[in-house]
């Protein structure tokens, strides 16, 4: 079989077919990915402009082409607006709808320019244009670990630089405007890497999706689902690595344990949707209070713990107050109800022979404390080698 670009367009419809089907069927497993739909719908308008231009060159009927160009230079658009749903960001209307109607305007309305060639040279500009696009936003949203962004930022770039090569060819007069262009060319080379590029951006954006799907399982696994905070096991897991990390950089590092004070009350008189919102509010608080570096989670009940790595116990105990401060103020009155919620913690400092289990236990002790001594206040662990307990007292 004689291979040209006319035959290499047959398995590319198949291929761009099929390419749409995997990823709109794989739509049906992540139903919350709305991007598989926009990225299905480019394949699907890419299949049916390219089967026009089949039909335009076997004919010939070169008076489809342009139709059959304005129906394919939507599938880059599509593509960037999946992009960027996947992101959720705006989808900007005006873009998405915009080239269709600048193609339109060149091939149907007269204006006094070499139209063939304009809506060709334009077809060809919005192909990388759009697909830069979607790969700066693929590379500049690093928030999240998905590896397979990658790739598929490799497939985007690679492909738009195959639609340069063609844009050179139309205004340097070298494009073959009265047929289907020779295999060597770079628009016969755009059919040939578009087989490539729509089965491998089609598994890419697939697996893009289940990456995050994975990554969402696997932040629920280990959140707290009341008050969004880690739950008891992600944050020991996460405290003995810092632990240890600290121990060997010589680094102090601190624990907080806190214990909302009469919490049972605010449920019995409130409600438990009630004292639901104040455990959320709180862990709002502490979130707020504390740096980035800073790991808080949530131990059980109504007690809560943090860990502060390379903290002084001196930051750590200003760092409760503030807390301790704050949720004081926030929540005197809540929704007009005398409420007049507060917390009382426990701080502790790892020494070098003290294990996580060691620093907690003296953190709840400093608690038990804080909590026997009249409670709304911030009690400090004593030193391992002091005689009596040291503490800071603050009442509100």
């Amino acid at each position: 079989m004689h291979l040209d670009p006319l035959t290499l367009m047959v398995p590319e419809v198949i291929a761009a077919a099929i390419s749409s089907l995997f990823v709109l069927g794989a739509w049906l497993r992540f139903r919350d990915a709305t991007a598989l739909i926009w990225w299905g719908a480019a394949h699907a308008v890419y299949t049916i402009g390219l089967g026009m231009f089949i039909s335009a060159f076997a004919t010939p009927n070169l008076a489809i082409a342009p139709v059959a160009g304005a129906i394919m230079c939507t599938t880059p658009v599509f593509i960037w607006a999946g992009v960027r749903s996947f992101f959720g960001l705006p989808l900007r209307w005006p873009v998405i709808a915009g080239p269709p109607a600048i193609l339109s305007i060149v091939v149907f309305i007269p204006l006094e320019i070499d139209a063939q060639k304009w809506w060709v040279a334009l077809t060809f500009a919005l192909w990388p244009a759009f697909l830069l696009a979607a790969a700066y936003l693929l590379l500049r949203k690093s928030g999240e670990h998905l590896p397979a962004r990658w790739i598929l930022s490799g497939f985007l770039i690679l492909h738009s630089f195959v639609f340069v090569l063609a844009l050179v060819e139309v205004l340097t007069g070298r494009f073959n405007f009265v047929g289907a262009p020779s295999l060597t060319s770079a628009f016969g080379i755009v059919h040939f890497e578009s087989i490539i590029f729509s089965m491998g951006a089609a598994l890419m954006m697939i697996l893009l999706c289940h990456e995050r799907s994975e990554q969402r399982y696997l932040e629920a696994s280990r959140s707290d689902p009341l008050t969004g905070s880690s739950n008891r096991s992600a944050f020991f897991e996460t405290a003995e690595r810092l632990l240890q990390r600290d121990r060997q950089t010589n680094t102090p590092c601190s624990l907080i344990m806190f214990d909302l004070d009469r919490f049972k009350a605010i449920n019995d008189n409130y409600g438990h949707q009630f004292g639901d919102r104040i455990l959320r509010e709180f862990a709002e608080t502490v979130r707020q209070c504390m740096r980035p570096r800073d790991q808080f989670g949530r131990y059980g009940g109504e007690e809560f713990i943090a860990i502060l790595p390379g903290t002084s116990i001196e930051t750590a105990c200003a760092i409760a107050e503030r807390v301790r401060r704050v949720f004081a103020e926030s929540h005197e009155f809540v929704d007009g109800h005398p409420v007049r919620a507060t917390v009382s913690a426990g701080v502790a400092n790892a020494s070098p022979q003290m294990n996580l289990d060691d620093v907690i236990a003296a953190a709840d002790k400093a608690l038990y404390s804080a909590k026997h001594n009249g409670r709304n206040r911030i009690e400090q662990a004593p030193a391992p080698d002091a005689v009596a307990p040291s503490h800071i007292v603050r009442i509100a």
